[in-house]
């Protein structure tokens, strides 16, 4: 058939060039035998032409069946993750029936035994509400979405309620508070500092440093027999029994400091103020000579030091009474009041924001609970104490006797103008609070910065008196502290140049603090939230005196004639605080032996309490 077809080509060849013939087209010998030649190469070609179609089907049908078994292999592995979806649905499904069930058949009869047996409170609290977490959808219409939705919600559902279970087990915790056991537990603070401060002599610095690191143990084993101690992490480089910053090399080069903790206070108390007017007190401690209490960060909210603080306070191993009188009448507790919580406004809520734009969404948390909270009685409004100590060698060469001691006398008060504290939430001025005492020192050259810095002068001074008088108040949302620590006699001297000086050191303080977020039963300004603190100090009779270190005139022994304080705080969170600070330094003039210049400096700090 295939030459049958070959041989009408041919002739249809002959015909096509008859009629070009016929149509005057001129064609010579040559031109036929090209044609007919291509024509005949068409025709041996044809076979092979004819089996290449053949194979491309068959290549196709393979590619086809890769496709196939393609599809069948992504249909296998949607199925595999199907029962898995179905799987885990399953599971969360089940578990919130099994969590509503089992704990109301574990405790049916124990809760039935323990309402049965506890009496009625005398002041019952509201009850708390059940904590409010999203329940998985069970509808039809959630079954109908698609399952790998529904299995995340379910996995939000659950890591909610695993998030709550956390929460309650961690507030049952809390609640035994920071109790080692039942007669000791444990506090403390970590703090650190960063600072860009100018100097009156020399260039600014700046600098990053440990701030505090501090363990307070408290014991109590009685209402009568309580003590305390409180180790303090030192870096060895202080004035104060310094470790490793002796020179090390004959050119007077300092060595390096070695960190340790050191016991910072202690003390024993015998006795209970609550219910007899007299009780005895024994331990290393701060003396009470105006506001300071030997915890910077009990004592003022800024984050430096006043220079009433830093010139006059007083760490003694001291023993004696205190006292404390009308002893206050026995009277049942007064009932718990739910105090509102106060919130953060700044920081908090701005990395909340942060990140939130950053992506992350918390989990489902109970809602806040506020625990009703029963306030203390007040105590005695007056007080005070009496100790005494052995002071100096330096001041008293070869003492023998124990004849330094110090005396405080104070007075305490609070009210709130007669009015329901719910009714207090917009007063400037109720409640208030009011705490003054003066203080007496038979030697304030016993100071840690008194007697090191003018430790060489000691023998000529001797012991030199002091008093101290001291307010802090509160009004409402305002807190306000003033003080005025002063030496009652001249010191006189010769410094190390030969020149006769006489001194009468005092310093004094004022600041104000306000509240942010304030409420009637906020006990302490400061303590919680926000607030923003103005303070100043001063000082006089404090430009220094002069000594000869390798032949050349050192001032030493000197403070600011003027000191302010500039600071803002926030409590981040439940322990954690965020400050910044500014700060001004006025040195005394040149005429007063001073260098006439102003530091300024800046603050930041992050503290840790637990």
């Amino acid at each position: 058939m295939i030459w049958g077809k070959r041989d009408e080509r041919v002739a249809g060849c002959g015909r096509r060039w008859y009629a070009a013939e016929t149509g005057a087209l001129k064609s010579t010998t040559s031109g036929w035998y090209r044609v007919c030649s291509v024509y005949s190469f068409a025709f041996r070609a044809a076979p092979a032409l004819f089996s290449l179609v053949l194979l491309i089907p068959s290549h196709a049908a393979a590619a086809e069946n890769e496709d196939i078994a393609d599809l069948k292999r992504m249909l296998q592995e949607l199925k595999a993750e199907n029962r898995r979806l179905s799987q885990r649905l399953s599971t969360l499904e089940r578990a919130p029936a099994a969590r509503r069930t089992n704990p109301a058949t574990t405790h049916e009869r124990p809760t039935a035994v323990a309402t049965a047996a506890a009496p009625a409170p005398a002041v019952a609290a509201p009850p708390a509400a059940p904590p409010t977490l999203p329940a998985p959808d069970l509808s039809e219409a959630a079954a109908k979405r698609p399952l790998g939705v529904r299995v995340k919600d379910l996995e939000v559902v659950w890591a909610a309620q695993e998030n709550a279970t956390r929460q309650i087990i961690r507030d049952s915790l809390s609640k035994t508070g920071p109790k080692i056991n039942s007669f000791l537990s444990l506090s403390g603070v970590v703090e650190g500092v960063a600072s860009r401060t100018g100097s009156f002599t020399g260039p600014t610095q700046e600098n990053l440093a440990l701030g505090t690191a501090e363990l307070d143990f408290d014991i109590k084993l009685s209402d009568w027999l309580t003590g305390a101690v409180v180790l303090h992490f030192d870096n060895g480089t202080g004035a104060i029994f310094p470790t490793g910053n002796q020179p090390v090399v004959p050119t007077n080069i300092a060595g390096v400091g070695v960190d340790r903790f050191t016991l910072d206070r202690t003390h024993i108390s015998v006795g209970d103020l609550m219910q007899f007017p007299i009780a005895a007190r024994f331990g290393v401690e701060v003396l009470h000579f105006g506001t300071s209490t030997g915890v910077a960060r009990l004592d003022t909210l800024s984050i430096g030091t006043p220079l009433t603080t830093e010139v006059f306070e007083n760490r003694q191993t001291a023993g004696g009474l205190e006292f404390a009188w009308p002893t206050p009448p026995r009277q049942p507790p007064p009932a718990p009041v739910v105090v509102p919580r106060v919130s953060p406004l700044v920081v908090a809520p701005a990395v909340r924001q942060l990140m939130g734009w950053l992506g992350y969404t918390p989990l489902p948390e109970r809602p806040f609970q506020p625990t009703p909270v029963t306030f203390p009685f007040d105590p005695a409004p007056f007080y005070g104490s009496v100790v005494t100590y052995k002071g100096s060698d330096s001041i008293i060469p070869g003492r023998t006797k124990i004849d330094d001691y110090n005396a405080s006398l104070g007075f305490r008060t609070r009210g709130h103008c007669g009015v329901p504290y719910d009714q207090l939430k917009d007063s400037l001025i109720c409640p208030w609070t009011l705490d003054f005492h003066v203080d007496y020192s038979s030697s304030v050259f016993e100071s840690r910065f008194l007697r090191t810095s003018y430790l060489p002068f000691l023998n000529q001074i001797g012991q030199i008196p002091g008093v101290a008088a001291s307010l802090k108040t509160s009004f409402g949302p305002f807190a306000f502290v003033g003080e005025v620590n002063t030496a009652i006699q001249d010191a006189r001297f010769i410094d190390g140049l030969g020149i006769a000086r006489s001194m009468m050191p005092m310093t004094w303080q004022a600041s104000i603090a306000y509240q942010f977020d304030w409420n009637p039963w906020i006990q302490e300004i400061g303590a919680q939230g926000d607030y923003i603190s103005l303070g100043y100090s001063g000082s006089k009779d404090m430009a220094g005196v002069s000594i000869l270190q390798n032949g050349i005139p050192t001032r030493i022994g000197f403070v600011p004639q003027h000191r302010l304080f500039l600071t803002g705080g926030e409590w981040v969170m439940d322990g954690l605080k965020v400050a910044v600070e500014y700060s001004a330094n006025w040195d005394y003039p040149v005429s007063a032996g001073g260098t006439g210049k102003v530091a300024h400096g800046w603050f930041g700090l992050i503290q840790l309490n637990f």
